[in-house]
């Protein structure tokens, strides 16, 4: 039998930043939301994936570097808010480099454990 987890640990964990204040790595599984049947829908298992959160360093591929980079000063890009806590998602950074957003009610396992709601 698997090892089990609750979510609010899995999501506390996933917020707390390493020593050097960096995001931890960790492995996901997750169904998508399908917005139609309001249901999961496919499967996804995502390796070493980091949640996309400020991160303290001067490491221009960090996080907080790439989220306030501004391609031109007379331009600027206004962000629409995620309400990411309403709306029960967060976003994840892939070994890729892709951001991934994820429905946190449809986490299926989390570092090999099960996850329980």
């Amino acid at each position: 039998m698997k090892e089990t987890v609750y979510l609010k640990d899995v999501l506390e964990e996933m917020r707390t930043p390493n020593k050097e204040g960096r995001a931890i790595k960790f492995d996901i599984a997750v169904r998508s939301f399908n917005k139609f049947s309001k249901e999961g829908g496919k499967f996804y298992r995502y390796e070493n994936a980091k949640l996309v959160m400020n991160e303290k360093g001067n490491d221009p591929d960090s996080i907080y570097a790439l989220q306030n980079f501004k391609p031109s000063e007379k331009r600027e890009i206004v962000k629409k808010n995620p309400n990411h806590f309403s709306n029960k998602t967060r976003n994840i950074k892939l070994e890729n480099g892709n951001i991934k957003k994820i429905n946190i009610k449809y986490i299926i396992e989390f570092n090999g454990k099960h996850v329980i709601p």
